[in-house]
């Protein structure tokens, strides 16, 4: 028998740095959705085209990208995730060299078109990469907050940097702010990215369907592309979507009775995963509608500079950062997906509501600024249980295919959106008109009023269809997926065997694939339990005990296999000894929990009929935490918060009256300690939990000053609003900023005692000198305007 630690052996140690690199070549396919949006006007004006070319710079990259996902999601099972995913990358950044040196028009179109093809293969090898680095459901759920958030916020991202390039480069450089991304993820992907070892398919690809999908995904998006400029009933539009439909139903006909399908059929019938990639797909439609409209309200309405229309998007992306990772990440390993997805698209679709409230002279700050906030903290929250779900449980040979689906569902929903709201943002557009057709004796500027408010009618009306999309996104997540899933035990291989070679290293062995297992969130392993041992296989007995070696009772005891199977589960009694049975002879990984304990794994080799293995567990760290005053006084109900390494909050407590608390049951190694106390400065300190014993520290809280004062006109004296104050440090530093009220008053808080200079503008700016001493508040009033 041998014993070691294996949880080194089991996982990668560069799967986050990997992540980065995977995450950025993703990033640079979502950009290229809407960073040329907004560089249009600027490529028109230089190549000359027309505007109804003008819409084939997107469609040109949608159409191949949307109807060639499902080939490259079989590439990357066939040729391999790696492999499939560096020649994507390869091809996109030569795409994109040739786009930004285009000459004409046909050469832009190409080059988007090929831009399409190469993000095909990209995509789905990237996220399949993502599923099989990230077994782990506590760090599964972290990485795919991660990819929720690129996925979610990079076509947001992509506006901003459109406006970037755009004004202070060219147009061109939204091509070629490609190649750099992508010899950044090229270069570090080749080096961290470690696909487990497996074989490839190398069976014949299905040519028929991809035919038939390829042909009946581009009639679609064609077809709904064409309906935007020539209507709903033209005969071009009409043909294409029939065609669509006539090719997608042979497409599943011809599937089911392929025997190496493009598609397995049984990716999609599962209620759960069907339910992920519809939901996913309405709620794309209407989010493309937010970015589309918008940008148009933004600019045309509104008159924003393309930089300040892209920055305005910004809140929305960072509210898909704080849903994905702070919210859904912290939630997917407790909750169900079908309590965590529901509630993210019912929030996108409130804060599709609160943009039904735009009018033609309305502010950002009061409807669309908790609007975009609304609708990216929504789908934060939903589109990374929603990938999870989509992703998981599938055979290792379908994960680039059940990965594809994932951007297949995204690009045909955003293509179904473009069109669909287009239309019907341009039918109420021509009812308002109509029915508002202006006086013949009106001026030009309330004709153009009148254009203006027929625009935004039609926006109002686009944006209450993609708040119905996105409810019902929320209805389908909920009735389609099963509420018995729950938190999924790690899709693909999950653990690696480290078997010996010949030169006495130790390689990942390949494993198989295990069936599906859900494990119930009110326990940490299935609610069905092997017995202990009934006289079968192998017995692997043995004692709990501390470190003191006292015994341990009520330890949780689990054997997993190499293949991730739990193939026995004990507790140990009163006197730490436990014994549970393995079905064979051979590796085993034991893993043993306990209250107020380490947690332990270790790898254990079963060559007997019966095993003895004795297991010391760790008492989980105490820290005793002193808070007082620059004084010495001891400062009570101070708020402690204590964080991971990761940056997770762990606990948060209050000191009592004596300014003291001590915590207990912590995990052992870096935390980070910080605590805030009324009418003083917060402070922070990095701390190590040992294994043993009490750690102690000891915090001093410095004073907060608060400075404030008043605005006033000159020549009144009146309060004056809305005057923008700033505050800078010794050092040029703009330390805080503030508009006054509607009383004229202003006021900074959590200062530090010092020299401070004191900016108030709205008028011609005013500065003065404020010196900030020890005392709690500080008062400086300003007045504004010119002196008589």
């Amino acid at each position: 028998m041998s014993s070691t630690n294996g949880a080194s052996s089991l996982v990668d140690p560069r799967r986050w740095k990997a992540l980065a690199f995977v995450g950025l070549a993703q990033l640079m396919v979502v950009l290229d959705g809407t960073v040329v949006n907004i560089a249009l006007p600027s490529a028109q004006r230089d190549l000359g085209f027309s505007d109804a070319d003008r819409q084939w710079v997107v469609t040109a990259y949608a159409l191949p990208f949307g109807a060639l996902l499902l080939f490259g999601g079989r590439l990357a099972d066939r040729l391999g995730r790696k492999r499939t995913f560096q020649i994507g990358v390869i091809g996109f950044a030569l795409a994109s060299a040739l786009g930004g040196a285009s000459a004409d028009t046909a050469m832009l179109l190409g080059a988007r078109a090929l831009q399409g093809c190469f993000g095909a293969m990209l995509a789905p090898s990237a996220l399949s990469l993502v599923t099989v680095m990230f077994t782990a459901p506590a760090e599964r759920a972290k990485a795919f907050g991660i990819w929720g958030s690129i996925a979610g916020g990079g076509a947001a991202v992509g506006l901003m940097l459109g406006g970037l390039l755009t004004q202070y480069l060219s147009w061109r450089w939204t091509m070629f702010v490609n190649v750099v991304f992508a010899v950044i993820a090229f270069s570090g992907a080749a080096i961290t990215v470690r696909e487990p070892a497996r074989r490839h398919d190398h069976g014949r690809l299905d040519f028929l369907g991809i035919f038939l999908v390829t042909g009946g995904l581009g009639c679609l998006v064609y077809g709904l592309s064409r309906a935007e400029s020539d209507g709903w009933n033209a005969r071009i539009t009409v043909s294409l979507l029939i065609a669509a439909g006539v090719a997608l139903v042979l497409f599943v006909i011809a599937e089911a009775l392929s025997k190496a399908p493009l598609l397995p059929l049984h990716v999609v019938w599962n209620r759960n995963r069907g339910g992920a990639y519809l939901s996913l797909g309405l709620a794309i439609v209407g989010m493309f509608g937010a970015f589309l409209f918008l940008t148009y309200y933004l600019q045309s309405v509104q008159g924003m500079s393309p930089i300040r229309s892209g920055a305005a998007f910004l809140p929305m992306v960072g509210g898909m950062l704080i849903g994905a990772t702070q919210i859904s990440a912290r939630l997917m390993t407790r909750v169900r997906p079908r309590y965590l997805m529901p509630p993210g698209f019912v929030l996108g679709s409130a804060g599709m509501l609160a943009l039904t409230r735009i009018t033609v002279g309305g502010s950002y700050h009061t409807w669309i600024l908790p609007g975009t906030i609304a609708l990216g903290l929504g789908m934060g929250c939903a589109f990374m249980p929603a990938m999870n779900v989509a992703t998981g449980g599938v055979d290792p040979r379908d994960a680039g295919v059940a990965s594809a689906m994932v951007n297949t569902s995204q690009q045909v929903g955003g293509a179904v959106g473009t069109a669909l709201l287009s239309t019907l943002a341009l039918s109420a557009t021509r009812s308002y008109s109509a029915k508002h057709s202006p006086d013949p004796v009106a001026t030009s500027q309330q004709i153009a009023m009148l254009h203006t408010q027929a625009q935004v009618h039609g926006y109002i009306t686009a944006f209450w269809w993609a708040a119905g999309l996105m409810l019902a996104a929320a209805i389908v997540s909920f009735a389609l997926i099963s509420f018995r899933v729950g938190v999924p035990m790690p899709s693909v291989p999950s653990v690696a065997a480290a078997v010996p070679t010949t030169a006495g290293s130790e390689v990942l062995a390949p494993v198989e694939q295990p069936t599906e297992i859900l494990l119930p969130l009110h326990d940490a392993v299935p609610a069905h339990i092997p017995s202990p041992y009934n006289g079968d296989g192998v017995l692997i007995h043995g004692r709990v005990r501390d470190r003191d070696g006292a015994p341990m009772p009520l330890a949780a005891i689990t054997a997993v296999s190499p293949q991730g199977r739990q193939v026995g589960r004990a507790r140990s009694g009163a006197d730490g000894g436990y014994q549970l049975g393995v079905p064979r002879v051979g590796a085993y990984v034991l893993i043993v929990a306990a209250n107020g304990r380490e947690p332990e794994a270790s790898t254990i080799t079963a060559r007997e009929h019966s095993v003895r293995h004795d297991i010391l567990l760790a008492e989980r760290g105490r820290l005793a935490v002193t808070v007082h005053a620059t004084d010495g006084s001891r400062i009570g109900g101070a708020t402690l918060m204590l964080t991971d390494a990761a940056g997770d909050l762990l606990t948060s407590r209050r000191t009592g009256e004596d300014g003291t608390h001590t915590f207990r049951d912590l995990p052992t190694g870096p935390l980070t300690l910080a605590v805030n106390a009324v009418g003083h400065r917060p402070a922070a300190l990095s701390i190590t939990i040992e294994g043993h014993g009490t750690t102690r520290a000891e915090l001093e809280l410095h004073p907060a000053v608060r400075l404030s004062g008043t605005v006033r006109a000159w020549s009144t004296d009146s309060p004056l609003a809305d005057a923008r104050v700033m505050l800078m440090d010794g050092a040029g530093n703009v330390v805080a900023t503030a508009d006054s009220d509607p009383e004229g008053s202003f006021a900074f808080a959590d200062l530090d005692a010092g020299e401070y200079t004191l900016i108030a503008s709205g008028y011609p700016p005013v500065a003065s000198a404020v010196r900030v001493d020890g005392r709690i508040d500080s008062r400086h009033d300003v007045q504004l305007g010119y002196p008589e």
